[in-house]
């Protein structure tokens, strides 16, 4: 049997600005979240959502991050899609379009073990309310 080797990760290396509009939504957001701001983390991340009616899941995305150690979003004005941010972005898109097995397997890319089961609950809190909101990702896989 032939292999061809990794599947290409979806936005992996990307532009932010060739992104949907709901992937560079939830970049944005994150990557304010992990930047400095005089709003606070919280604050930072509604702000970006602010510009979907959306300012009120930056609840929901705090303890998600918060929960992720391996999740490095880059800076506001970096010209590509990090791996660690790639892949949260499909976990949130596998958890919207019901793979939770899935989006477990991406958690644990950005946690260890049990770091990836806690963060479930708020992955799918937060995918949900995405969704309830109006704003679906693309199904990737």
């Amino acid at each position: 049997m032939e292999t061809r080797g990794l599947p290409t990760w979806p936005h992996l290396g990307k532009s932010p600005d060739a992104l949907p509009d709901a992937e560079r939504l939830i970049l944005d957001a994150a990557r304010a979240w992990a930047g400095p701001g005089p709003a606070g983390p919280i604050g930072e991340a509604a702000l970006v959502l602010a510009s979907h009616g959306a300012e009120g899941m930056a609840l929901l995305l705090d303890p998600l991050l918060r929960a992720l150690p391996g999740l490095l979003p880059a800076c506001p004005l970096c010209p590509i899609v990090s791996p660690s941010e790639a892949a949260f972005m499909l976990a949130i898109s596998t958890a919207q379009h019901g793979t939770r097995g899935l989006a477990l397997g991406l958690l644990h890319r950005l946690a260890p073990p049990l770091g990836a089961y806690r963060a479930m609950p708020a992955l799918i809190q937060f995918a949900g309310a995405l969704k309830r909101g109006g704003i679906s990702l693309a199904p990737a896989l």
